[in-house]
């Protein structure tokens, strides 16, 4: 049934599919199942006890899987596994999605693929994966272990795996190390543009001349990569476009995490001169966009999806509060001051999202809350209790002190929404 699926796919222009690891040839072959294929055994695996720390990657090399009568080119995807029983039955992200728990992971998965026949294993990944399925603590690390790694191999159609074949497994000796295991950080974008006061990231500085988005409350952001959905609620301008598809006043983009201009948010282009208001899409390496603008003054959403680098621009219909200015007060002087948050728009444009810049001493810890100027009746906080630290969520009305450890942060708040959002500089 599997080759029913790939035939219409794969069998037209399947020529044209080069492997890495074979030669091109003139047939037009049918797919295969293939048995197994062969994962070699590095020179270092006999030879040296591999210490994780100090290396970075491990060469591995294999050869193709049969997955045509002929052995033609087909574009595989390879992904290398890792266990340290040799035995490999529930990955970790398998056991990770298991609601009722029952599930025990016997191996991880490393997040590289390649459609190559070769790879430089990350070391680091590897190290992870043993103290996830061993379940080691600091100080509880064995100074050798066996670790068994393998390549399984798939042809990608969509998002669906086909025809997977697993080679063997090769015993390594390591020495690894105890890392702690951390979720990846949810990947953020900013806002830069005229309707932030003409802030343009030249420093590229966060919270100077860049704003974060929102991270989105409750949303399950990816552990490995911190993909996901980011957004925006706002008062947004309008205004015409110049000669250069520009927006005096109004205009914006949205850079990603490293700041390449080369794959900012920019509007679709009309034409050289003029840009679709209300429209968002990702450069993606093109020409340069226009400046995103509202088609018309109002309220909007703007959601980024990170996983894809898909975004849009929607009006928000829900009730807005005008508050005025949005103080933080904070236990460093035991929540006895009002201090101003920064507006994300222009000063003397509608605003409902917020700004601050807050250092936390080495070796302490710091509570605060959202507040309206002068009074405690209006307040927001969020968190289990006064103190714990979490650097997204939605706030409620009268919540708990929220606690951040020591380091320099951005904290955002928006007072429509409710969201807040903290990003470590």
């Amino acid at each position: 049934m599997k080759n029913k699926y790939i035939i219409g796919a794969l069998l037209i222009g399947i020529i044209s599919l080069f492997a890495s690891c074979s030669d091109d040839n003139d047939s037009n072959p049918t797919l295969i199942q293939p048995k197994e294929f062969t994962l070699n055994t590095p020179e270092y695996a006999n030879a040296t006890t591999i210490d994780l720390e100090k290396s970075t990657g491990l060469e591995l090399t294999w050869s193709q899987p049969k997955y045509t009568a002929d052995n033609a080119p087909i574009n595989a995807t390879y992904e290398v596994q890792v266990s340290p029983t040799n035995s490999f039955t529930v990955s970790t992200d398998e056991a990770a999605a298991d609601e009722s728990g029952e599930k025990v992971p016997d191996y991880a998965v490393l997040s590289n693929t390649t459609q190559k026949c070769n790879i430089s294993a990350s070391a680091e990944e590897m190290d992870k994966a043993l103290v996830k399925i061993l379940k080691w603590t600091e100080g509880n690390v064995p100074a050798e272990q066996e670790m068994y790694v393998r390549v399984n191999a798939y042809i990608l159609e969509g998002t669906s795996r086909l025809n997977p074949v697993a080679s063997n497994s090769v015993k390594l000796k390591v020495k690894p190390y105890y890392i702690e295991l951390k979720d990846a950080v949810p990947t953020m974008w900013y806002l830069v543009g005229n309707m932030f006061g003409a802030k343009w990231a030249g420093n590229k500085s966060i919270g100077e001349d860049a704003l974060p988005m929102f991270l989105k409350p409750n949303f399950a952001y990816d552990k490995k990569t911190g993909a996901g959905e980011i957004e925006y609620t706002n008062y947004f301008l309008t205004g015409d476009y110049n000669d250069k598809a520009e927006c005096d006043g109004a205009g914006f983009k949205i850079l990603p995490p490293d700041f390449n201009w080369d794959y900012s948010m920019n509007a679709i282009l009309n034409n050289e001169i003029s840009a679709k208001k209300g429209t968002i899409e990702n450069r993606n390496g093109g020409a340069d966009g226009g400046h995103i603008v509202a088609s018309e003054a109002g309220y909007y959403t703007i959601t980024i999806n990170t996983a894809d680098n898909t975004a849009k621009m929607e009006k928000y219909e829900g009730n807005v509060t005008n508050y005025g200015t949005i103080q933080i007060a904070t236990s460093l002087d035991d929540f006895a001051s009002d201090t101003p948050m920064l507006p994300y728009n222009t000063e003397g444009v509608e605003n409902h999202a917020w700004y601050y810049v807050m250092e936390v001493p080495a070796g302490q810890t710091v509570s605060f809350k959202f507040k309206i100027a002068g009074s405690w009746d209006t307040n927001w906080g969020y968190g289990a209790a006064d103190g714990a630290i979490n650097m997204y969520g939605k706030c409620e009305a009268n919540g708990h002190n929220i606690g951040l450890a020591e380091g320099k942060y951005v904290i955002s708040f928006n007072d429509i929404t409710g969201a807040f959002s903290i990003v470590k500089l």
